[in-house]
């Protein structure tokens, strides 16, 4: 639709599109030349430009050379801390990341977070990656891995989305709080650090830390899992407008105080007082 939203993958490729900038800023001209001493895949290549048009070259006869500069910009990644590294190979292996971002569908995590989750996994499998035990195919590897790793992570947040607590549970936690939906069987959640977890909240929360605003949001959106929508519509009485206007101020107010929780320290909070 000419003039309308952009699409999710826009999003994403205009992200990948400023890594690419990112890896060829001229700032990160000296570490490619030092790195050039000890890679010699890079040896004949004079810049990261040199390197990213090498690796896009899709020919079979190239196959040798793109396998050489993956393990060697894999190797930078793990021995270095320069951006530059991180940057290139997510530059380079854009198409890969891009058709398996397209292949991801649901709402088992916000859309987003989709972003991040696909180029965290993929850079997180590149630092890990065993470079002295899979010495061939290292692009196919690095592409099942990120899959495998990504589409594991989403599974587990549908099987949580699932995970419910007795309203005596709740009470305990939120003495206060109403319920007005009931409350299944108890799953205790999986522990994961890299989004906001269930019982995370709940410390928060019970902690008094919030204010009651975010409570009441958050009582209904993530530990009953109510949609926001369903939500506004059975706190808010006026018209259609009235409606969508609190539904948008609510969607920015919870999704400022999600990423707030996401910073923070979820072990420490969940630490009883004196432990160590």
């Amino acid at each position: 639709m000419v003039g309308g939203p952009p699409s999710v993958s826009d999003f994403f490729g205009h992200l990948l599109g400023l890594l690419r900038v990112e890896s060829l800023a001229s700032r990160h001209q000296a570490v490619f030349a030092a790195a050039r001493t000890r890679r010699p895949a890079f040896a004949r290549h004079a810049t990261l430009e040199s390197v990213l048009a090498a690796l896009a070259d899709a020919r079979e006869e190239t196959y040798p050379e793109r396998e050489a500069l993956t393990r060697a910009l894999v190797a930078e990644i793990q021995a270095s801390s320069s951006p530059a590294w991180t940057a290139a190979l997510a530059s380079a292996y854009a198409p890969m990341l891009t058709r398996l971002r397209r292949r991801i569908i649901g709402n088992a995590v916000p859309r987003e977070d989709l972003d991040q989750l696909v180029l965290a996994t993929f850079l997180s499998v590149a630092r890990a990656f065993p470079l002295s035990r899979w010495g061939d195919w290292t692009a196919a590897r690095l592409r099942q891995q990120t899959a495998r790793e990504v589409f594991r992570y989403l599974r587990k947040e549908r099987a949580e989305q699932h995970d419910t607590y007795t309203q005596a549970q709740l009470a305990e936690w939120l003495p206060d709080s109403r319920i007005t939906a009931p409350v299944e069987r108890v799953r205790r959640p999986s522990v994961r650090r890299s989004f906001v977890k269930r019982d995370a909240v709940l410390v928060h929360l019970a902690q008094a830390t919030l204010p009651r605003s975010d409570v009441e949001v958050l009582m209904a959106t993530v530990v009953r899992r109510e949609k926001l929508r369903a939500y506004v519509s059975r706190l808010v009485d006026g018209d259609t407008t009235d409606v969508e206007r609190v539904y948008q101020r609510l969607k920015r107010q919870r999704t400022r105080l999600m990423q707030r929780l996401r910073t923070q320290d979820v072990d420490a909070a969940a630490q009883p007082p004196g432990g160590c």
